[in-house]
């Protein structure tokens, strides 16, 4: 059982720059307690009301800058909040859940042009692949992924060995009013899925190798502050793609030396919320991974001057294949933009998928909790998938057999 503090509402920054210094909203939560959270440099002209009811105003707080409030929340609540002066808000709730997540199968890269994509992939050397996979129309999966009717589509599975085994990239060309020709993100600190991260046992030869075979680098490969060798490079329809020096393995007598998917990359908005929401997915092993600097650094994430993030990496725990994410929270250079929206039609990467033991019991335990989900369960009872979001919007999918 995984146990985690959510963020149930927030953090939001409410006063002066609001319209008429008043914000109201609605959320989704566990009938349970839950506390409230308040960081402000006054607290003389605030009012917070928690569904109709007064939990705070001026003169009950005298001048703490943080405030932590016990509340009770409903599944279905509201919340008013007046600040004249800048007030930050946030509600939190304990939580605990089992979805019994295996391990991650793949994340989901969408093409303009299926074959062009899987000679590039083998350009990389990946040397499995299931092609066509999946149906070429379904309109259970099509109502999964967010589509109103039916859709039309190729697939293709990507992996590194043969026979393919996960994690995969799952490639997917949409095809004629299924498609939305929307390009990837243009930079690496757009919120959602920026880029995937693969291990390579010789970086230096796999950037010389690859550019001679016209694959579109960001700069020549350059050492992170905490001494992490790395590079980005484009895949053809510009997705971003990262490559890291790995001295555990030799490398194989010719490039490309890939070995393995190292992290699936998440910009998000806010980390404390999406830390803990993966958290309670079962990504309980995390270390730090804040970093910051100019030069070469920023030059090899796209940016000049200086660049500055947070971040987590946070794995699956034991009895899983020890998937990792790479939580990331710009700072400098910030870009509010949201992630894509759905449907899941658009050029780029935009969800990630995991295998779980009981995809009914699932579905069930995350409506329990209050999480949005995208569509109905598509597919057939053997195996079946779904999409939730994310705090963020980052559509996550389950898949497994369905039980009920």
């Amino acid at each position: 059982m995984n146990r985690a503090n959510l963020t149930r509402f927030g953090p939001q920054v409410v006063g002066t720059q609001a319209v008429g210094h008043e914000f109201s909203a609605s959320f989704k939560a566990l009938d349970a307690s839950a506390i409230l959270r308040l960081e402000a440099d006054s607290y003389d002209r605030v009012r917070i009301l928690l569904n109709d009811q007064v939990v705070l105003e001026s003169g009950q707080v005298q001048s703490a800058e943080k405030v932590e409030l016990a509340v009770q929340l409903q599944r279905e609540n509201t919340i008013a909040i007046q600040a004249q002066d800048e007030i930050n808000v946030r509600v939190t709730q304990m939580a605990e859940a089992d979805l019994g997540l295996l391990n991650q199968g793949y994340f989901g890269l969408n093409t303009s042009d299926m074959e062009r994509q899987r000679g590039f992939y083998r350009t990389l050397g990946f040397e499995g692949e299931f092609y066509p996979a999946g149906p070429e129309t379904s309109t259970t999966f099509a109502r999964a992924l967010g589509f109103e009717d039916d859709y039309l589509i190729h697939v293709s599975l990507h992996s590194l060995v043969s026979p393919p085994v996960p994690p995969f990239v799952d490639t997917v060309q949409f095809r004629g009013e299924s498609f939305r020709p929307e390009p990837p993100y243009a930079h690496l600190n757009h919120v959602g899925m920026a880029y995937a991260t693969y291990a390579c046992a010789d970086i230096e030869a796999d950037y010389h190798y690859l550019k001679s075979q016209g694959v579109d680098f960001v700069s020549p490969p350059a050492t992170a502050p905490n001494g992490e060798r790395f590079v980005f490079f484009k895949e053809p329809d510009g997705a971003f793609i990262k490559l890291v020096h790995s001295d555990t393995e030799a490398p194989p007598a010719t490039p490309p030396n890939l070995l393995r998917l190292e992290n699936t990359n998440m910009n998000v908005t806010d980390l404390e919320r999406s830390r803990e929401f993966y958290r309670l997915l079962g990504f309980t092993e995390s270390k730090p991974a804040a970093q910051a600097g100019d030069g070469a650094f920023a030059e090899a994430h796209g940016f000049t001057g200086y660049i500055e993030f947070e971040g987590e990496d946070i794995s699956l725990g034991a009895g899983t294949d020890g998937a990792t994410l790479q939580l990331r929270q710009w700072r400098q250079p910030y870009d509010h933009a949201p992630p894509y929206p759905p449907p899941v039609n658009h050029l780029g990467i935009d969800r990630i998928n995991f295998y779980v033991k009981d995809l009914t019991a699932v579905v069930k335990t995350m409506n329990d909790l209050g999480f949005e989900q995208l569509g109905p369960i598509g597919g057939a009872p053997e195996i079946g998938i779904v999409f939730f979001f994310d705090p963020d919007g980052i559509k996550v999918q389950f898949a497994g057999p369905q039980t009920g």
